[in-house]
């Protein structure tokens, strides 16, 4: 009676499978394919060199890619961080006046001590003649 396979016994032929999907073939493999396409054995030399050359320069500018995708996120991440601080220093320069605005703000500032100014004086006169009132209504000797 025959047993079932058991469940490594397939999972060991996957691997054996992907192991031989895997294997790249030889030169001499290579050659003998161009071969059977009806190349002569130079001419088959020669396109498999130009395969290899253009795998490798696939490779070489494959990895060049990656690089100037991590280069590209990199400065994404810069210009993200610029625009931020411009957006804040944007921000602080719109709550402050602008030309007219501080001009207004200086005349007004301006009337504002003139006005002051001008009332100071009576101002400090009538707290002065208060003072002397009450100075002079407590005062003992004036009483007598």
């Amino acid at each position: 009676m025959k047993q079932p396979a058991t469940p490594n016994a397939a999972e060991e032929t996957k691997a054996e499978q992907k192991q031989k999907s895997k294997k790249f073939p030889t030169p001499t493999e290579l050659i003998s394919h161009y071969q059977k396409r009806g190349l002569e054995p130079a001419e088959a030399s020669i396109k498999v060199i130009e395969d290899l050359q253009n795998a490798l320069v696939r490779v070489v500018s494959s990895s060049r890619n990656a690089s100037n995708k991590d280069k590209l996120v990199t400065d994404a991440r810069k210009i993200d961080a610029i625009n931020g601080r411009l957006a804040v220093v944007d921000a602080k320069l719109e709550t402050k006046p602008g030309y007219v605005e501080t001009f207004v703000l200086g005349l007004a500032s301006g009337a504002t001590l003139n006005g002051i100014n001008a009332v100071w004086p009576h101002v400090t006169r009538g707290i002065g003649q208060i003072w002397s009132a009450v100075k002079s209504g407590t005062d003992p000797s004036s009483a007598s």
